[in-house]
């Protein structure tokens, strides 16, 4: 064999492979049935390609028409069609009914397409699709979970039976949260009006409200008041006093979590209790379950392209309201769940609930509290206001784990129990290094200080 003739058999094994390879691209292949005793072809599902076979078939026969079935045109050549997912074989044969030829076909996903649309949604990714046995074979590497669940879904939408899964994630990016679950309650009340007094024969009297709660005992003064005037009882004297009253008050619950979880894995928070409450079963008996309350955070942030990060957030706030008449607690819950998306550093509100509840009372005397102007002697108005506003800031952070050998400072390193001196003649319980060396700089003393010797010379 002349090297010539080995330059050319080295150019049609390469052509064949690349046409074996890329049957999708290619209108026919072609099959040398001198060279080669098995010629595979990998061909996507619904697509077909035409053979052309060196010498003159007789016979045409398909293992599994269902995967591929194969139609004659000519004496040399047939119509290869992809008609489902799986591996076949299509054996040639002559006009006499000697075996000739044989064609392993296998049908798959187009892999090639699928590459391109996996590259275009998930740029970042090292991901390569291939074929076996009719499933589809994912391998390399992806940046985190959110790329993963990318790939698979594109991969779905092809339609392949099954898929071998061996990407591997390269590194997920840590997501710090910081958190201010800030609950601003507002109470305010008002009270304004004549509070009459005095004694009818005897008989001491008061009309006119001293607060806003009640007015079952003003009721009751009224008219014990009315009874005495109606009996002719003398001796009636009477004194006015004005109330006014206004009282506001401002409590504030602030939780500060912060939390550093992986991209795609959730993270929780609590800051409470547990209370344990009665469950009557079906049979009679009775169990405890414990509840949580108190100030609840979960949150999952998914790190984005160009540095975005979606965070899904659900705080809760419960505290305990009040008891049933068996001593079982109610639970005042407030709680949320937001998805939002900022960049490293961005603060963002995600909630402003605001409750309002307001009361108002007015008392007076029957008939005169209606006369214009001079009714206002004889009425008592008084309201109560609460007011409650819930709200969630969030800020995200991507950061990093501290390098090998690194110190981290602890909250405890920055002072020190201060000594017999610092602790009764300066009256500080710790001291912090800055402390320590104003001491030593004599920082806000002034003149001379430190030891003092004096050398007899």
């Amino acid at each position: 064999m002349n090297s010539l003739t080995l330059i050319a058999r080295i150019g049609l094994v390469i052509c064949m492979s690349l046409v074996m390879a890329f049957p999708s691209s290619a209108q026919s292949i072609n099959y040398d049935l001198s060279s080669t005793s098995v010629l595979r072809v990998n061909l996507p599902v619904s697509q077909a390609v035409t053979v052309v076979v060196s010498e003159q078939v007789g016979k045409i026969v398909s293992a599994d028409p269902k995967i591929a079935e194969a139609q004659p045109i000519t004496d040399r050549s047939l119509y290869l069609v992809a008609r489902s997912f799986g591996t076949t074989t299509v054996n040639l044969f002559t006009a006499e009914g000697a075996p000739v030829g044989l064609l392993a076909v296998e049908v798959s996903a187009d892999v090639r397409d699928m590459a391109h649309s996996i590259r275009a949604a998930v740029p970042n990714s090292k991901v390569k699709v291939s074929s076996v046995n009719g499933r589809i074979h994912l391998s390399g590497s992806v940046a985190d979970e959110v790329a993963m669940q990318k790939v698979l879904a594109i991969v779905e939408q092809y339609g392949s039976p099954s898929i071998v899964n061996t990407l591997t994630i390269s590194g997920g990016r840590q997501v710090n949260l910081e958190v201010r679950i800030l609950e601003a309650q507002r109470d305010a009340g008002k009270q304004l009006g004549i509070q009459w007094g005095g004694s009818v024969g005897g008989v001491t009297t008061t009309i006119g409200s001293t607060g806003i709660s009640s007015p079952t005992n003003d009721a009751k003064s009224f008219s014990s008041f009315v009874t005495s005037i109606l009996s002719g009882i003398s001796g009636v004297s009477l004194n006015a006093t004005i109330n006014a009253l206004e009282s506001k008050q401002l409590v504030r619950t602030l939780a500060e979590p912060n939390l550093t979880t992986l991209s795609g894995v959730n993270a929780s928070f609590l800051a409470g209790g547990q209370v344990p409450i009665r469950i009557r079963s079906e049979d009679g008996n009775t169990t405890l379950e414990y509840r949580d309350f108190g100030v609840r955070l979960v949150f999952t942030p998914v790190v984005l392209d160009e540095g975005r990060i979606q965070i899904k957030l659900a705080p809760e706030v419960s505290s305990i309201g009040a008891f049933t008449a068996n001593g079982d607690p109610i639970f005042n819950t407030r709680n949320l769940d937001a998805t939002v998306e900022l960049r490293d550093g961005q603060s963002f509100s995600v909630a402003g609930l605001i409750q309002n509840k307001s009361n108002f009372s007015q008392e007076q005397l029957p008939w005169i509290g209606d006369v214009p102007v001079l009714g206002s002697l004889f009425k008592s108005s008084g309201y109560k206001k609460h007011d409650t506003e819930l709200v969630v800031i969030v800020t995200p952070r991507l950061v990093q784990p501290a390098v090998p050998g690194q110190v981290l400072a602890s909250p405890i390193e920055d002072s020190v129990p201060a000594n017999d001196f610092e602790f009764f003649a300066l009256g500080q319980l710790e001291v912090t290094p800055k402390m320590i060396k104003g001491f030593r700089r004599g920082a806000g003393v002034v003149g001379a200080y430190g030891y003092m010797m004096k050398l007899d010379g």
